[in-house]
C-alpha cells in the first residue's frame, strides 16, 4: 500500500467519525428539544367553572387548592353562573380566591347570573367582569321555613316535641313560631347579614348611601351593578382573560386551559353527574343559612 493511499484511509475513517459523532449529536439535541416540548410543564391561565346552586363544593376548591400549588398556573378566570347557595360554602369559596389572588392575577365574569352566594365569592377575586344581560347583587341571607301546625290539626295529628329548651331546633315545622322565636331567628339573620355586608363594603369601598340600596337585597342589571360599583367591568370572557394576561404580563398566546372540565367524559358516565345536575331542587333546611335568588320559589 502507497503511503498516499494510507493517508487517504485514515482521513476517510476520520471524516466518517466526526461526521457520526455530528450526526449523533444533532439526534441528542434534537430529542432535548422535543422532550422539552413534549413533557416539560407550560405556563397557562387556569379555567374554572362556578356553577348551579353553591352546595357541599368542597371538589371546587379542592381544585383551587391545586391551583394555588401549582407553579405553572400564571392567572385564574373564573366563570360564573349561579344564583347563590349556602353561606359557609359561598363563603369558604370567597376566602379560599382571596388567598390565590395574592399569587395571581384572577378575575371573575358572570354570565347570566351572580347573585347572592355567587357574588360572594366572586368578592375573592381580583376584579368582576359582567356580560350586558348579567344579573347580579341579591345581597343578603334567608332563611326558609314551613308552619305546618294548622294542616295537622285539619287531618287530626297532634304532634309532640320533647326538647331540652325553648329555643332548641327553632325553626320546627311542627311547632308555632311565635313573636320570641320570629325575633330570635331575625336576629341570627341579620347577623350574618351585616357580614355579608362588611365583606361587600370592605371589598367594594362602599358609602352608606350604596350599602343602604344594596342592603335590601334587590339585584341588579351589570349596568346598574358598575354604577354602584358592585362590579369593575362590563364586557365578556376575553375581556376578563386580557385583564389577566396584562396584569400577569403574560404572552397573549399562553395557553388557558379548563381545569374543571379534563375529566368531562368521566363525569358524564358518573352517577354523581346525575345528581349535581338535580342539586337546585335539593335544598332543605339542613343547607343551613341561604344566600340565593330563587325568584317564583
Amino acid at each position: 500500500m502507497k503511503k498516499n493511499d494510507f493517508l487517504i484511509q485514515y482521513f476517510e475513517k476520520r471524516k466518517s467519525k466526526i461526521l457520526n459523532f455530528f450526526i449523533f449529536f444533532l439526534l441528542i439535541f434534537f430529542l432535548i428539544f422535543i422532550f422539552n416540548n413534549t413533557f416539560s410543564p407550560k405556563n397557562f391561565i387556569g379555567k374554572i367553572h362556578l356553577e348551579g346552586v353553591i352546595s357541599d363544593k368542597n371538589e371546587f376548591i379542592k381544585q383551587l387548592n391545586e391551583i394555588s400549588q401549582n407553579r405553572n398556573v400564571k392567572g385564574l378566570l373564573i366563570i360564573v353562573n349561579s344564583p347563590g347557595g349556602t353561606f359557609v360554602s359561598s363563603k369558604e369559596i370567597h376566602d379560599t380566591l382571596e388567598k390565590i389572588s395574592t399569587q395571581m392575577p384572577t378575575s371573575v365574569y358572570m354570565r347570566e347570573m351572580g347573585t347572592s352566594g355567587a357574588y360572594l365569592a366572586s368578592l375573592g377575586a381580583e376584579k368582576i367582569f359582567a356580560n350586558q344581560g348579567t344579573i347580579t347583587g341579591s345581597i343578603g341571607v334567608i332563611l326558609q321555613t314551613a308552619q305546618l301546625t294548622s294542616l295537622m290539626e285539619k287531618i287530626g295529628v297532634k304532634p309532640i316535641v320533647i326538647k331540652s329548651g325553648e329555643l332548641k331546633a327553632t325553626p320546627n315545622p311542627l311547632e308555632k313560631l311565635d313573636e320570641e322565636k320570629i325575633n330570635y331567628l331575625k336576629k341570627i339573620i341579620g347577623q350574618l347579614q351585616n357580614e355579608f355586608i362588611y365583606i361587600v363594603k370592605k371589598k367594594r369601598n362602599l358609602n352608606s348611601t350604596t350599602l343602604e340600596k344594596i342592603s335590601s337585597g334587590r339585584i341588579f342589571t351589570s349596568k346598574q351593578a358598575l354604577d354602584l360599583n358592585l362590579i369593575d367591568f362590563i364586557g365578556n370572557e376575553n375581556d376578563a382573560l386580557d385583564w389577566i394576561k396584562k396584569e400577569g404580563k403574560l404572552d397573549q398566546k399562553i395557553d388557558v386551559i379548563e381545569i374543571d372540565k379534563k375529566n368531562s367524559l368521566l363525569d358524564l358516565m358518573n352517577t354523581r353527574f346525575f345528581k349535581n345536575s338535580l342539586k337546585p331542587f335539593n335544598l332543605n333546611p339542613n343547607n343551613g343559612i341561604l344566600a340565593i335568588w330563587t325568584p317564583g320559589l
